[in-house]
């Protein structure tokens, strides 16, 4: 029997060629690789800036002016043409470069539930001086719509709807035997209902907690003029007591419920510059901050730190607070010589001319609703005459330009329907309409009372077109 020897551990083996063809490949495609990312490389610089990343709050920027979008590019900004950027659906901006960044300011909050496209032309890189075309889409979120449908007088519960403008289809968010008002902050519902001796409950509702919450309220207490914040996890309401051997525990009291889970779910009051509870004729949130205007019984009007950071500011005295332009934190308020505009940014005022359309001699003017500081606003009109021998009153919601020029926005689809109030939604492009048929009748609730038979329709106020229609009223959109 015969042995080979043993191979030389230094000897080539079978697979040595392979091997070494398999190292040429890989310097191969190293190499390649390395030709291609310097290639990559060059070209970025050739083609000019694009954008790596981008930052918009999309929900704020539907509910607040003056939101910003932010493009970062992959190299330095030396130029673009801010005139010329494009936006669609059309909206005003002004935008400025910052180093890598352009930032694009939005001068009037945007539409609910839309697909905007953003185009910067003439962008000029530091690593290249031919202008190129910068691009970017976001989409806003949905709105949701919510209504108090009222049904106690039949004998059945009542009812908070909700419904949206994309999605009009309508669901039940809370239920209860009786509701005087409601209020909310995203999923979470805040409703003041009333039990079988007329007194007042304050429940929070969540969309992921099956069973409400209810919130001790003082013995006998009575709620009114609950309103959450636009932009804030804050509600605020209006709370009294009966008299006690001729003293009152609470009188007119301002209260607010911080819903962040920072704080104690529990009702605060809010605090006049003495220290002591203050009492309010009227009050609102201020629109993007943690603070709101209040109303005293001498007409003073108070800007009020909720979260307690800085005392009260006084403001001068007004006879009604009329809300905010819509996004802003521009306070409107009337006096018998005029209407005012407070910036409550820097505490200037201009005035508010409201100028009144003339109008035939059965018609009257009855709600008005401002919808900017160049005069434009919203009212309904109520038309009365007399068909064989009985009173019929007819309405509309017009719309009036800076100059009082007055333009019908929408009318009831029933002509002997008639408007009972409206608001603007918190981006000031829609109006909330409530109305009630003719068979409607006052439904009885002596706290924040209402008519039956209610049904409130969003109108686009741009176009008058109609969004969608949802049973009931006291949209969320119509607060304090």
């Amino acid at each position: 029997m015969s042995s080979e020897p043993p191979a030389s551990p230094t000897a080539p083996g079978p697979d040595d060629g392979r091997h070494r063809s398999f190292r040429r490949r890989l310097a191969g495609t190293v190499a390649v690789l390395v030709v291609a990312v310097a290639g990559f490389g060059f070209a970025g610089l050739v083609q000019g800036p694009r954008v790596d990343a981008a930052e918009i709050d999309v929900a704020r920027a539907t509910r607040l002016a003056g939101e910003q979008l932010t493009l970062s590019l992959n190299q330095p900004v030396v130029g673009f043409d801010a005139e010329a950027i494009e936006v669609e659906p059309a909206a005003s901006v002004t935008a400025t470069a910052d180093e890598r960044s352009i930032v694009i300011t939005f001068e009037r909050p945007l539409d609910y539930a839309a697909e905007y496209t953003v185009r910067v032309p003439g962008v000029v890189g530091a690593y290249q001086a031919a202008p190129t075309l910068v691009e970017h889409r976001f989409a806003t979120p949905d709105e949701h719509v919510y209504a108090l449908h009222r049904r106690s007088h039949r004998g059945e519960a009542d009812l908070v709807q909700r419904s949206s403008l994309a999605d009009p289809e309508t669901e039940v968010a809370f239920s209860a035997p009786r509701i005087q008002e409601f209020a909310r902050v995203d999923d979470v519902l805040v409703v003041v209902t009333i039990d079988d001796e007329g007194r007042n409950q304050l429940v929070l509702s969540e969309a992921q907690q099956p069973d409400p919450l209810e919130l001790a309220l003082p013995l006998e207490a009575s709620i009114h003029d609950l309103a959450a914040s636009t932009t804030n996890p804050l509600v605020g309401f209006v709370i009294d007591t009966p008299a006690v051997d001729g003293v009152r525990r609470h009188e007119a009291e301002l209260m607010t419920l911080d819903l962040s889970g920072a704080a104690p779910a529990a009702p605060q009051p809010v605090l006049a510059l003495d220290g002591t509870p203050m009492r309010v004729m009227s009050w609102a949130f201020v629109p993007g901050t943690s603070s709101l205007v209040a109303q005293d019984f001498d007409q003073g009007l108070y800007l009020v730190d909720v979260l307690g950071r800085r005392p009260p500011v006084p403001l001068g005295v007004h006879s009604e607070i009329r809300g905010f332009v819509a996004g802003t934190n521009d306070l409107m308020v009337a006096d018998p010589d005029g209407g005012t505009i407070i910036d409550l940014a820097d505490g200037l005022t201009t005035a508010l001319e409201l100028r009144t359309p003339e109008l035939a001699d059965n018609v009257y003017a009855d709600r008005i609703a401002v919808l900017d500081g160049e005069g434009r606003y919203l009212v309904s009109l109520v038309q009365a005459s007399v068909e064989d021998g009985r009173n019929v009153r007819s309405s509309m919601l017009a719309h009036v330009g800076p100059e009082g020029e007055p333009t019908k926005l929408y009318a009831p689809a029933v002509a002997t329907s008639l408007i009972r109030d409206h608001c603007i939604s918190p981006n000031g492009r829609y109006a909330a309409v409530a109305e009630s048929a003719d068979g409607g009748r006052p439904d009885g609730y002596s706290g924040n009372p209402g008519f039956t038979e209610t049904m409130t329709t969003i109108v686009e106020i741009a176009t008058g077109r109609v969004v969608l229609s949802i049973q009931g009223g006291f949209s969320d959109w119509c607060a304090p």
